[in-house]
């Protein structure tokens, strides 16, 4: 019984609030990744991500490294209404399963996020990393509303949360529950954000990731940006004695992404966001810097537009 709820509700939530997602604007680049575009093109688009090409093979070592992650997506597959991909692997045929993962990742790429979603929570936890990824980048970049952004980023640590005991050290879901829990934490007051006990665990999990894999630039990104908002809250003598954290580290650890992945606008949009949360007088040359060189970088999807888009509206 406690398996038929669970199924229930991780469903459902792939639903939730759908007329209030909001299209990727018109204005903005439009990108096409149909077919095998989407493979020839993964190394660039996946250069913040570092996800494997989700193909049968790397799904076959998933659920081979995690028992429990491949009898859950079992137990899926037997529901009721579950979706072909999924039912097919009552047959061990991993192909379609490949597929429409690959299809998720597609749409995030194109600005489809809705979609990318949708359809990725029907996948079980294949497609539920992709689909809350497209959940957090909807929230971050396209919705304005606090109340709104705060109620997704809880939806979305929430459903982590829950799936991730299925693959405990798959890094970039543990990323996209931190990701999650750090912009909770910009949305909270002071008091709120002090008393919600995800200041110091969030960091230290950053940190943690950061050093486990030291080539990851978005790692240090999230990190900086965590001690940046930690030091506006308390200062740097508080936020060191506390949770470790400093203006000077948390300065240390964007320049760390920029070094590891200069080409992302992502990390210049973040870093120039994160010092003017620390001194927005003081290091008004360097944010106009970055800002003037996220426009200039090529972007290769809707998440990197947007990024850029917003550069771009700061620059002005």
């Amino acid at each position: 019984m406690r398996f038929l709820i669970f199924c229930t509700a991780f469903f459902l939530s792939a639903f939730s609030h759908a007329s209030d997602w909001q299209d990727y604007p018109p204005v903005l680049p439009s990108f096409d990744y149909a077919g095998e575009r989407l493979q020839q093109h993964w190394p660039q688009l996946n250069l913040g991500t570092a996800q494997p090409w989700p193909d049968t093979d790397f799904f076959y070592s998933m659920l081979q490294q995690y028992p429990q992650l491949r009898e859950y997506s079992l137990n899926l597959a037997r529901q009721p209404g579950a979706h072909p991909a999924l039912q097919a692997l009552l047959q061990d045929d991993l192909q379609p399963l490949a597929a429409a993962t690959q299809q998720v990742w597609r749409l995030h790429y194109q600005g489809q996020f809705q979609q990318a979603y949708e359809l990725g929570m029907q996948l079980g936890p294949a497609g539920a990393v992709p689909a809350l990824y497209a959940k957090l980048m909807h929230a971050a970049l396209l919705t304005n509303d606090p109340e709104r952004k705060l109620t997704l980023f809880r939806e979305a640590a929430a459903e982590s949360e829950r799936l991730l005991p299925l693959a405990p050290d798959y890094a970039f879901a543990e990323f996209g529950l931190h990701y999650a829990r750090a912009r909770i934490l910009e949305l909270l007051d002071t008091g709120a954000a002090s008393s919600s006990g995800f200041l110091g665990s969030t960091k230290n999990a950053l940190q943690e990731l950061s050093e486990r894999y030291p080539e990851q630039a978005l790692y240090p990104a999230g990190l900086g940006g965590v001690q940046a908002g930690i030091v506006e809250r308390v200062g740097s003598f508080v936020g060191r004695l506390t949770y470790g954290a400093t203006e000077s580290r948390a300065i240390a650890a964007f320049e760390q992404a920029l070094l590891l992945q200069p080409g992302l606008p992502v990390i210049y949009q973040e870093f120039s966001t994160a010092l003017a949360r620390l001194n927005a007088s003081k290091y008004h040359q360097r944010i106009q810097e970055l800002l003037q060189r996220c426009v200039e970088l090529p972007v290769y999807s809707a998440e990197e537009a947007l990024n850029q888009a917003r550069c771009a509206a700061r620059l002005q």
